[in-house]
């Protein structure tokens, strides 16, 4: 199966940050049989056809005719093994979680991104309504649902509720606090779909803060204070042997002004900012970031109340550091924040933004799907 293609256009969106960042995404290619698709936590901007894994298409359809268990625990572990088995001879590593959507698609091209552009719509009040309204009948549109199977499934009945109407599957699929799939038979024309979703976008955003992506403390703080801070992130960060990132420009500074202006970021938007860059920010008034002392006592009131470290600690007026078990991990959670920041502004324009709701927050949390991306993003280093 020649991969060539496949492995340009991942990279080329992948190298973009408007569209996809860290590991997130997926990509895939049809060919008679045989399906090709990003093994889990490989990274889209400098994939080649070690990333990608292939597998039986017919195997991995005949899944939906299976009877599963209704505990999502016992049934993902069965669909995982049914996954795994699908693969073809040779192939050892570990397809998508989002391999059986892939499936679903009848084009040969399936991308899967994460554009903050497009999640600005898609994590907002009007999610749902927006979306139809601005694609109507060219796109499917669904409400939040837990990736995995379930997922697959609610789409797969979808795409037959299109077929019984009449209608062709779509080529774009829309999922609310996720992301987009795009599937056609030829990288042009994706690549036509994809310019054609982000003209409709802009033409109903408010555009991003001019100098929004400067780096510098958010309000200018003069480097005296920046620097006391920063020091006692760094004393912190010794004392729970972690690396830190600073990252601030004037749109991440919008939402530090106070605890009200951060309410915005203080829940995630999607999967990749739980994996990446943790569930809850930790928001700091300047002064308490001026004491290493205090600002040890603050991460250790979320340890006891989240069982984990943060992985974002916000500054008022001041901007982020991203916590990590290395820079790279730390500049990621930043990156993801930061994407965070973009999607938040853009929501704006419909209604305010749409967090994921507790629940859903807490399956990602505890997903071994999950915990195995971030595992696998964390021995590949992406963001060095």
């Amino acid at each position: 199966m020649n991969l060539e293609t496949l492995i340009e256009i991942s990279r080329r969106y992948g190298a973009d940050p408007d569209y996809v960042l860290a590991g997130g995404g997926n990509t895939s290619l049809k060919d008679g049989d045989v399906i090709a698709v990003k093994a889990s936590g490989a990274l889209l901007g400098t994939i080649d056809e070690n990333g990608f894994v292939q597998l039986s298409l017919s195997k991995l359809r005949a899944l939906f005719d299976m009877a599963l268990p209704s505990d999502s625990e016992a049934r993902e572990k069965i669909v995982l093994e049914k996954l795994l088995e699908a693969r073809l001879p040779g192939q050892t590593r570990r397809p998508s979680v989002e391999t059986l959507l892939h499936a679903l698609f009848p084009y040969r091209f399936v991308i899967h991104l994460h554009p903050a552009l497009v999640n600005g719509m898609l994590c907002s009040r009007q999610a749902l309504s927006a979306a139809e309204t601005l694609f109507r009948n060219e796109a499917s549109v669904l409400p939040y649902i837990t990736p995995g199977y379930i997922l697959a499934d609610a789409v797969r009945r979808v795409f037959e509720h299109r077929t019984s109407s009449g209608m062709s599957p779509p080529k774009i699929l829309f999922l609310q606090n996720h992301g987009v799939f795009v599937a056609e038979d030829s990288v042009e024309e994706i690549e036509a779909l994809y310019a054609h979703i982000f003209e409709t976008l802009k033409a109903k955003v408010q555009p991003l803060p001019e100098e929004g992506l400067r780096g510098g403390p958010a309000r200018g703080y003069e480097a005296a204070i920046a620097a006391v801070a920063e020091k006692a992130v760094e004393t912190a960060a010794t004392k729970f042997n972690v690396r830190f990132f600073f990252t601030s420009n004037s749109l991440i500074g919008h939402f530090l002004a106070s605890p009200e202006a951060f309410v915005p970021l203080s829940s995630p938007f999607t999967p990749d900012h739980i994996v990446y860059a943790g569930a809850w920010p930790l928001f700091v008034n300047i002064s308490e970031a001026q004491s290493s002392e205090h600002l040890i006592s603050k991460i250790d009131e979320y340890r006891i109340r989240y069982q984990e470290m943060p992985k974002i600690i916000a500054i008022q007026n001041l901007g982020i550091f991203g916590l990590g078990q290395d820079e790279s991990a730390a500049k990621r959670a930043c990156e993801l924040f930061g994407d965070a920041a973009k999607i938040a502004w853009y929501a704006r324009s419909f209604g305010s933004v749409h967090p994921m709701q507790p629940a859903d927050i807490e399956f990602i949390r505890s997903w071994e799907v999950e915990k195995y991306r971030a595992s696998i993003a964390a021995s590949s280093n992406p963001a060095s």
